[in-house]
């Protein structure tokens, strides 16, 4: 639930540098669809004291969105993406390219070989490339992506549709991957 009545109250916080949340997962508690695009404003607004943070969660929420398939939000994601095109602002402008990309992944079957499952690792994962695993997954069927965390997340893509899957803290089993759409 959007942590604010209003936009007046998002405003507030997002200029003061020094208000924050009474959550110690701020950022989750802006992971909203009735906030994209006031995440969006303040993103793009040079005089902001919160816009990288802003970016940051708005960055992380689209990742999240579109990579647990979350399709009740995709609307709103798709608007707010549609109006950071239309931005004089390069980086709202490069964000809009993410969400698309990251549309992209869910929208066409094709092959896809190392170099588009390491882009795909790093705009599903958020992660730079040269801290991804990206190896063949047992069974030479999917490519496997993990972040070299405590608590990684994996990401299967099949090499032949680019259809992809994401699994928390521990690898598919064999039986798992096998389940996977072809």
């Amino acid at each position: 639930m959007w942590p604010f009545p209003d936009e007046q109250a998002f405003r507030a916080w997002a200029t003061d540098p020094d208000a924050w949340l009474s959550e110690q997962d701020e950022d989750l508690m802006l992971h909203d669809p009735a906030g994209l695009p006031l995440l969006l404003s303040a993103a793009q607004d040079a005089d902001c004291p919160k816009k990288d943070y802003c970016a940051d969660v708005l960055a992380d929420y689209a990742r999240r969105i579109v990579g647990w398939d979350r399709v009740d939000v995709y609307q709103a994601l798709r608007e707010t993406a549609t109006t950071a095109a239309a931005s004089h602002d390069p980086r709202a402008r490069q964000w809009s390219e993410y969400v698309t990309r990251l549309f992209s992944y869910r929208a066409k079957a094709r092959p896809v070989n190392r170099a588009g499952a390491e882009q795909m690792a790093a705009d599903l994962l958020l992660g730079p490339a040269d801290r991804l695993i990206v190896q063949v997954a047992p069974g030479g069927k999917h490519w496997q992506c993990a972040e070299p965390d405590a608590y990684p997340t994996y990401l299967y893509i099949n090499r032949r549709t680019g259809s992809f899957r994401l699994v928390r803290f521990q690898p598919l089993s064999a039986a798992e991957l096998a389940a996977l759409p072809s």
